[in-house]
Order: structure tokens, then C-alpha cells, then sequence
């Protein structure tokens, strides 16, 4: 992408990176705690020699002589934070074009906030071959994960590490998955905010991650403050629903990891949670959804044009069993962005599905059509400052 690939076996001339125990290259920097007092206007951090530095498992610890201007992304979660840190243009490459049309969904009434990675979606995986044509700073990608993918070992990832920029990224507290044996020595589970914590780091953007992280510790509070009793909470089934039902797939509502870091908080009763997960998911038909007759449906990927709402919603309607379900009867089948979130769209999925669950706590959610963006409330009726954030993004806080 314009710059000449290195020769393999090159040394990176970006970054040190220690992989657990193990060191690659040499004279590995100084670590992430010792950051400069900046002044309030000044959004760039490092460390005192200079460095940009996080640690994070399994990756150990990443540092970068300069913040990353070439930023190798897969899963959606890190594009968001890149944005979130005023940082988008650095992304050259991501996968899943939804991502982009969900985040404009939610951000499309924030004056200067700008999707600059929207052209960029490439295809499901990557080659190491592609990783040193795009010859990229940063891969924000677990590389624990990247040797489950065919054509790709551990020597592979230590190489792009050696030779073109270092991994930074942890998969499995997605959902609190088993990591590959190989790796299974040592690796943590992380947050959502703890995983963009050390990616801000990296980027010297520690000003915004905490401006961020006080807006949503902000809007945790306001949530636990107002939510009623458990005993007065709706039964919610979390889906992801083909249009035409040929296929309704259930997932865990209140489970651990980034994948429910908008839903857990909100402490709503799981309608398939006596049910057993072998994995992110499981299959179900509409008799067995009948039979757990939830309070509400929340209907994932339905802001992002991948499954077209309002007839969905006339489908259910007119499906023999599926309009026997309370949730359809009583209008209360909603749209959800995508688990995949990083943290500006978790704020905005928090706002919303509080709404949708609970109306009368914290305002009533006004509906969707296709096409919409994310609703204009009014100041009293936020859950958090969305112009705050939108000055959060810009530079202008």
C-alpha cells in the first residue's frame, strides 16, 4: 500500500513485542504504566521514553516508538475503537461491510463524526502473504486466534510480529471461549473497555479512553440506579432471525465476555436460559420459541441491512405460531446492532435496549423502519451525553 514490503526476516523497525515469556527482537521498551502527565488539550500519551505501550494477554506486551498510522483490523470491535479515538483513517483493512452501516446507524446524528474506514471491507481471513503487502504498523487481531485459521501457525504469527508489526487482540473474552491449547497458558479474559484501554494506549490516546470510559461508568450507574426489581423484569429471547424464519438461532442474553456487554448490564430474564450453549448459539424453531413465550424479542443484525425488519415483523405476525408469542402480540419485537461492538456502539446499544426493556424506567423506544437512524432524543431523555461524545471523537473536549 505504497510503502516498500520488507525482506523476511527483517527485523520490524516499529516495535518490540513479547509474546508471554518469550521476547521478540530486543530491547524490549518500558511498560504502560509510567505515562506522562499531559496537559487536558493534549490527547497524545506515552510513556516517559517515548513509547507507546499495553500488555495484554497472550499477546504480553506490545510497544510501538510511534503511534500506528497503518492498522490491520479483522473483527468489527477494533474499527469502532479506532474511531472512537479520532483514528479511523488508519484502518487499511477489516472484514464484514455491515460494520459500517451499523456504526452510520448510530452515529448518523453526530456532527463531524465520519466512518473513515467504510471503504475498506475486505473477506472472512487473510493471508500472511496479504499482511506483508499491507505492510501494517498494528494488526489488531488475537493471534491466538489466527493459528485456528487454515494456512497459519505459530511460527506464521511470530513472523508478521518479526517482520511487519505486532498482534494486539484477545477473541475468546468475546464470549469466554476455550483458547487454543497452545496458548491456553496464561491467557486472561478481558472487558470490552480493558481491551480499548490498551488499544488507546497504543495509539497515545489516553486522554479519550478516559473521557470515554467516565461517560460509560456514567451511564452504568444511571442504569443500576433505575432498574426495577428482578421480580418486575421481562423474560427477553436475543435472536438472530432470517427474515423468512427458515432459521431462528438463540443466544445467551446475560452471558460473560464482550459479545453481552450491552444486555448483561440491563439484568433482564433470559427466556432460554435453563438452555445449554456448546457455542455462541443454538437452533431453534418456533414451536421451541413458543414454548419459552417471551416478554420481548431483541432482533440482532436488524440495523445493519442484513435482515429486512419490517418484514420480519410481518412475518412473524402472520406465522401461524409465531404470532401466538407474547412479544409479537404485544409489539414488542425489537431491532439490535451487532454483537460485535466496540465501545461507541455499546454506549448506543445500552441507551436503546434499556429503552426497550424497560419503558418505563428509562423512556419509551420509538420504533424502527427500515432505514432510520439512531432516534434524535431529547437532552432529558439520553441516558448519556451524546454530544459529549460526539466532542470526545472530534478533539474538541
Amino acid at each position: 500500500m505504497g510503502r516498500e514490503k520488507p525482506a523476511r526476516g527483517e527485523s520490524t523497525r516499529r516495535a518490540f513485542v513479547a509474546y508471554g515469556s518469550t521476547a521478540i527482537g530486543s530491547g524490549l521498551l518500558a511498560g504502560c504504566s509510567d505515562i506522562v502527565n499531559q496537559n487536558e488539550s493534549e490527547s497524545t500519551t506515552e510513556t516517559d521514553d517515548g513509547s507507546y505501550t499495553a500488555t495484554l494477554a497472550p499477546v504480553g506486551t506490545v510497544t510501538l516508538e510511534t503511534p500506528p498510522t497503518s492498522v490491520f483490523t479483522h473483527f468489527p470491535w477494533f474499527p469502532d475503537m479506532t474511531t472512537a479515538l479520532g483514528r479511523g483513517e488508519s484502518v487499511n483493512y477489516l472484514w464484514w461491510d455491515g460494520t459500517a452501516a451499523a456504526l452510520e446507524y448510530f452515529t448518523a446524528g453526530m456532527d463531524g463524526v465520519e466512518i473513515a474506514w467504510r471503504d475498506e471491507p475486505g473477506a472472512y481471513g487473510f493471508t500472511k502473504e496479504q499482511l506483508y503487502e499491507l505492510d501494517s504498523d498494528l494488526h489488531l487481531v488475537d493471534p491466538a486466534w489466527v493459528t485456528t485459521q487454515d494456512n497459519w501457525t505459530r511460527a506464521d504469527v511470530d513472523e508478521i510480529a518479526t517482520n511487519v508489526g505486532p498482534w494486539f487482540g484477545n477473541y475468546y473474552s468475546s464470549n469466554h471461549a476455550t483458547p487454543p491449547e497452545e496458548w491456553a497458558d496464561g491467557y486472561e479474559y478481558n472487558t470490552l473497555w480493558e481491551l480499548f484501554d490498551g488499544v488507546a494506549s497504543l495509539y497515545g490516546e489516553r486522554s479519550r479512553y478516559e473521557a470515554f470510559a467516565a461517560v460509560h461508568d456514567d451511564l452504568l450507574e444511571t442504569i443500576e440506579d433505575r432498574l426495577p426489581p428482578e421480580s418486575e423484569r421481562p423474560t427477553v429471547a436475543y435472536l438472530s432471525l432470517e427474515t423468512d424464519l427458515s432459521a431462528i438461532h438463540v443466544l445467551p442474553l446475560n452471558a460473560p465476555g464482550y459479545w453481552n456487554t450491552h444486555t448483561r448490564p440491563l439484568g433482564a430474564v433470559d427466556a432460554f436460559g435453563e438452555q445449554e450453549f456448546d457455542g455462541p448459539f443454538i437452533e431453534v424453531d418456533s414451536e421451541a420459541l413458543l414454548e419459552s413465550d417471551p416478554d420481548v424479542i431483541l432482533a440482532l443484525w436488524t440495523v445493519t441491512e442484513t435482515v429486512d425488519f419490517e418484514q420480519l415483523v410481518r412475518n412473524l405476525r402472520d406465522d401461524p405460531v409465531a404470532s401466538e408469542l407474547t412479544a409479537v402480540q404485544n409489539d414488542r419485537v425489537y431491532v439490535q446492532g451487532t454483537r460485535w461492538q466496540g465501545p461507541l456502539m455499546n454506549l448506543f446499544q445500552l441507551e436503546m435496549t434499556a429503552k426497550q426493556l424497560y419503558p418505563e424506567q428509562f423512556g419509551t423506544w420509538p420504533g424502527y423502519e427500515d432505514g432510520d437512524v439512531y432516534p434524535a432524543f431529547g437532552p432529558d431523555e439520553r441516558l448519556f451525553d451524546h454530544q459529549r461524545v460526539a466532542d470526545i471523537i472530534t478533539g474538541e473536549f
